[in-house]
């Protein structure tokens, strides 16, 4: 995860908590107390675009591309959206980061 990552998630008092499925799925609003889990964790890295739709969702990501952006989160004292980033190689994960668009 960047500093800059690390900076904003203090900002924001996020509480990291270990990851669930079903809360990435049906509780957005808590999306961003798993980032460090998913980044440092390395829940997703070497899984299947078939694996990554079981645990994220498919989100409107379509399986020709090779990489899948999920929204985490707003900041609304920064004009920024908080995505996490996914690429893909050979159809495994290979690449996981936080994304400020």
């Amino acid at each position: 995860m960047s500093v800059f990552c690390k900076y904003v998630m203090l900002l924001l008092r996020v509480k990291h908590c270990s990851f669930e499925s079903s809360l990435w799925k049906n509780r957005r609003e808590q999306r961003i107390s798993h980032l460090k889990n998913i980044l440092e964790g390395g829940v997703l890295l070497s899984k299947s675009k078939e694996e990554v739709v079981e645990l994220l969702g498919d989100e409107y990501n379509h399986y020709h591309v090779d990489q899948w952006k999920y929204f985490v989160r707003d900041i609304k004292s920064l004009p920024y959206k908080i995505y996490l980033e996914i690429d893909f190689h050979n159809n495994m994960v290979s690449v996981c980061r936080v994304k400020l668009v």
